[in-house]
């Protein structure tokens, strides 16, 4: 063999590692980095996915709790709505009692005081009950006229009435707990009339 032979390198004849590839422990090292990491990341997905479908859980469960609340809450504002008149027409019951009872004791009787007398006592009776249920009763004799309050059904002359201060009530009105349900009927003075002021003489 010459000398030239001798001298050439293993890489020629086909022996020795390729100058291009690595050490075969750094690749496996490489690959199993990779593979953890996409293990990670599809644990980190699979969590996230799972915490979304256990709020997309909770959001139904929320809806359909808040859906049910709302049914409820028609149903118990209806009925308060129909049984809203129920203590007022149980406080009434009494006095459609004491009217009956004044009518049957009428039938054997012809003594109209007593008869005048029990009506009396049976309307004080209902006016209680309405006063107490926040029902005031307006009869503004002699106030000043208040278009809120009051509806004029006309103009008359009164001795003592100044003008626009209500000289009669025609019907009288009602507030429920200071508001007005219904005004009361008035007349209206329209002051003294003429060549009747008071202090004038007539002569």
């Amino acid at each position: 063999m010459s000398e030239q032979e001798q001298g050439r390198p293993l890489e020629e004849n086909g022996e020795g590692p390729s100058p291009q590839e690595g050490p075969p422990s750094e690749t496996r090292a490489e690959g199993e980095e990779d593979t953890g990491a996409r293990s990670a990341a599809d644990r980190a997905l699979e969590a996230m996915q799972e915490r979304v479908a256990e709020l997309e859980e909770q959001l139904l469960r929320t809806a359909a709790e808040f859906e049910n609340y709302k049914k409820r809450r028609a149903r118990s504002d209806q009925e308060r709505i129909r049984f809203a008149a129920e203590p007022l027409v149980r406080d009434l019951l009494p006095v459609m009692d004491s009217f009956e009872r004044a009518i049957q004791a009428s039938e054997g009787t012809r003594d109209y005081q007593a008869f005048h007398d029990g009506v009396q006592m049976i309307l004080q009776q209902l006016r209680g009950v309405l006063e107490r249920h926040g029902v005031e009763r307006l009869v503004p004799e002699g106030e000043v006229f208040d278009p809120n309050r009051h509806e004029a059904m006309g103009m008359m002359p009164h001795q003592e009435v100044e003008e626009d201060r209500v000289a009669s009530v025609l019907e009288p009105g009602y507030l429920l707990n200071e508001r007005v349900i219904r005004p009361a009927k008035v007349m209206v003075s329209s002051g003294t009339p003429e060549g009747q002021e008071q202090g004038g003489d007539g002569d």
